[in-house]
């Protein structure tokens, strides 16, 4: 087995004890659990590898590359050794794409933003047969990321209309309120791209949300019911949106951690010993099979310490399932890939989330910025997680996918221009 995929025997629960002496001595061995095994990592033909899509019949993977303002398509038929097929200039900073359920167009979400204050941002549809744009969708605003509900009628956008950072609101620099707001944006995908419109559901006025009037939404995952849920990171809040109605149905906030198993000091020692209370301000989200939210909490906008520095299983209606607490980043550590030099900033910031069901087993993937690295747990039970695999990646993985065809996992690596292509064995 790759060392870059070794499995981990720690786990949410910790792990049973087995006792050889109840063994027979004929007992046949148990079978090795089904491992992540690296394929290949290889460079983008541009600057970035930003966030990923696939095709449906998972051929050809694309990614979006800010730096150059395109959007990259790599051929995925053997996926030991991708190539890149060409990319497609967007005209601006592209910060998500997916593919519609035919696999006829790319919709990438494009910001064409020139200033914090007057935000703007379109949805550039690709058609990808002859790789050219054929039509753009006035967004109104600056997009984050989108997803394609999964009957494939209407995709949705988080328009997050970011803050300026160097802009300071009572008394915090980069503090909230800052003017637009942010919303859903919603697009109707029905006949072809001439026909489809975009409509906005308001976000304000949520309950807990710490800055009800500046949303600023970060991620979006729609699940099979038409629900979209929303990061609201800033104001460490998420909401549920029912995209047929264009209603919010539902809205809740992420809770605070407090641990004494933290590291947050930036001392060149990794020591889990440290009081931590921190507010979660999730990042990326992902519908478990069983109807709950997976979160990355990452942390933003709060005073150090800042993020939940790990992750969560929420209910629909904000009750925490399952939480990491220290495990994550400890697990990172028994790696060697925990960055004591972010202890004081967000540690590990564990930024990207995706959940797939890949020969028959439910995993969630937690990825980790500033570990370079990527944790893989079991999620058949959302209640108690089980750590299977750390697996290394390429330097800050911003994009996760699961691909089902070959059974493959990806990452792409924001700060190396890379894409890290892993494959699930059989056991």
């Amino acid at each position: 087995m790759s060392p870059r995929a070794r499995r981990l025997s720690c786990t949410f629960p910790a792990a049973a004890l087995v006792l050889a002496a109840t063994v027979p001595p004929a007992a046949a061995k148990p079978a090795p659990a089904p491992a992540f095994a690296e394929l290949a990592t290889f460079e983008v033909s541009g600057e970035v590898a930003e966030i990923l899509a696939v095709t449906p019949d998972g051929r050809t993977l694309l990614y979006t590359d800010s730096a150059t303002g395109e959007v990259g398509l790599v051929d995925l038929t053997r996926p030991a050794e991708p190539r890149t097929i060409g990319t497609v200039p967007v005209g601006g900073e592209p910060t998500s794409v997916t593919v519609t359920r035919d696999g006829r167009h790319a919709l990438a979400v494009v910001d064409t933003s020139t200033s914090f204050d007057a935000p703007s941002g379109e949805l550039a549809v690709i058609d990808l047969r002859t790789r050219a744009v054929v039509r753009t969708i006035d967004l109104g605003g600056q997009p984050d990321s989108i997803a394609l509900a999964p009957n494939g009628a209407v995709a949705a956008v988080a328009i997050e209309n970011q803050r300026d950072e160097d802009v300071e609101v009572g008394g915090v620099e980069g503090g909230l309120p800052q003017a637009p707001t942010g919303y859903l944006a919603v697009v109707d995908l029905h006949g072809t791209p001439d026909r489809w419109t975009a409509d906005r559901v308001a976000l304000t006025g949520l309950d807990g949300a710490l800055f009800a009037e500046d949303p600023e939404p970060e991620y979006v995952d729609i699940n099979r019911q038409g629900i979209a849920a929303v990061t609201l990171q800033e104001n460490n809040a998420v909401a549920l949106v029912d995209l047929r109605t264009r209603t919010v149905v539902g809205s809740f906030s992420a809770g605070t951690v407090t641990r004494t198993d933290a590291d947050t000091a930036d001392d060149d020692t990794v020591a889990f010993d440290d009081a931590f209370t921190a507010p979660r301000e999730p990042d990326a989200v992902q519908w478990t099979p069983q109807g709950n939210l997976v979160t990355a909490d990452e942390g933003d906008l709060a005073e150090e310490p800042s993020g939940g520095r790990g992750w969560t299983v929420f209910s629909p209606e904000g009750e925490v399932v399952s939480t990491s607490g220290g495990a994550a980043e400890q697990a990172l550590a028994a790696d060697g890939r925990y960055p004591d030099g972010r202890s004081d900033d967000k540690g590990a910031e564990f930024e990207g989330a995706e959940v797939a069901v890949l020969y028959g087993t439910t995993y969630a993937f937690i990825g980790s910025e500033r570990g370079d690295a990527v944790l893989v747990y079991d999620l058949a039970d959302e209640a108690a997680p089980e750590l299977l695999q750390v697996l290394p990646t390429g330097e800050a993985p911003e994009g996760l996918l699961a691909v089902k065809r070959g059974h493959l996992f990806l990452t792409s690596n924001e700060d190396d221009g890379t894409i890290s292509v892993f494959q699930l064995g059989r056991g």
